[in-house]
Parts: structure tokens; sequence; C-alpha cells
């Protein structure tokens, strides 16, 4: 009698495990999407040049930070193209933010366009900084730990 090889073994248990586990199977499904497509990378991103700090920055060197009372939760949203809607408002809905893999849904007068997105936790925190007419202090607007990279989307519409 012939035993399986310890590879053998673990490869079996990974698919028992991804057929146990749809939420793993959908997340891997989408990571190896994102690679594939090369939204995501395994190795770190090295610039090709440093970029240079604006001149407000320059301005406001060694200039505190001052940090507005904590509100709750706030996702920032990383899309793989250019969002630019034509007026403040509303431009859609947003679902299943409590799960790994939030949908949010773009209106359009055509319909609905369905983005899928999958819930990051940065090393880093992103800040988004408003700087003052004079170069007295920096105030810190918003913090944000936790971000939405939206790896794919129906290419479809959703008529009304």
């Amino acid at each position: 009698m012939v035993r399986p090889s310890s590879a053998a073994k673990k490869k079996q248990s990974e698919a028992e495990t991804a057929r146990a586990d749809p939420v793993a199977e959908e997340r891997r499904r989408l990571r190896d999407l994102a690679l594939s497509h090369k939204l995501l990378s395994r190795t770190p991103a090295k610039p090709s040049a440093p970029l240079e700090p604006s001149k407000t920055v320059l301005r406001h060197q060694g200039k505190d930070i001052v940090k507005k009372g904590q509100r709750k939760n706030r996702f920032l949203f990383s899309f793989p193209g250019l969002l630019a809607p034509l007026s403040g408002g509303r431009i859609g809905e947003l679902s299943d933010l409590g799960t790994k893999n939030p949908k949010m849904y773009l209106d359009f007068p055509q319909g609905r366009m369905k983005l899928f997105g999958t819930i990051v936790y940065p090393r880093n925190k992103y800040l988004t900084l408003q700087f003052g007419r004079t170069s007295k202090s920096v105030m810190c607007e918003d913090s944000f730990e936790n971000m939405v990279k939206v790896l794919s989307l129906s290419l479809f519409f959703f008529y009304q």
C-alpha cells in the first residue's frame, strides 16, 4: 500500500477548506483577479522618481498637525479608474460594508453599475490635510485606517 505524499495531503486539505469556506474562496478569487489585471502586486512598489512636495507643504514645514475629534470609522475608496461626477451629491449606494467584500452601486440615467470591492487594512494611515492661509498650523480633517479596494465591476447595467 502506498501512502500519499505530504504535498498531496496539503493540496487535498486546502481543497476541502476552500469548499467549506465560500468567503475564503471568493477572497482568493478576487485577489487572483486583481493580481492578473496588475491592480495588486506581490512585491512592494518602487517609485521611479521621488515625488517633490508642493509649495504649500514646503511652506508649512515643521508645523503641528492638529487633529479634530475622532469620528466613526471611515473608509477610503480606491478605484481602478477615474470617478468624476459632474456635480456634488449622491452618486450611488453602498451595501454589505460589514462583510469582507462590500458592493457599491453607481446610479446612471440608463441604470446602475455594480462595483465589487475588498476591505484592505494598509500598514500606513491616510490623512486628508487642510492647510490654512497662514503658515501657522495644518488641520487633519480625516484619518483613514481602512480602505476599500474596488477590484472588479459588472459591465452591464441594471435597468430601472
